[in-house]
């Protein structure tokens, strides 16, 4: 077993693309749009191998065809 890399709340705002403030007030509120943290004494890290699993199970949920077009209320069907 390897031992987990852990990176910084800046490494994990970078990897998502997102601001160091998101990221952070996204974990103080509990939400679920990013991985979970460990806390070590004062200190916020992100398992990276965590990281690139939440990851990939958000693109595998991700729908990559657009959804099909819907007919409108104003279509007449022949």
């Amino acid at each position: 077993m390897q031992p987990s890399i852990l990176r910084s709340s800046r490494w994990l705002a970078q990897r998502l693309g997102l601001s160091l403030t998101t990221v952070e007030r996204l974990r103080a509120s509990g939400s679920q749009h990013i991985p979970p943290a460990i806390k070590i004494g004062r200190s916020i890290r992100y398992d990276e191998a965590t990281v690139e699993r939440w990851l990939a199970e958000r693109q595998s949920a991700t729908p990559t065809q657009p959804a099909p077009a819907t007919q409108g209320a104003d279509h007449v069907a022949s």
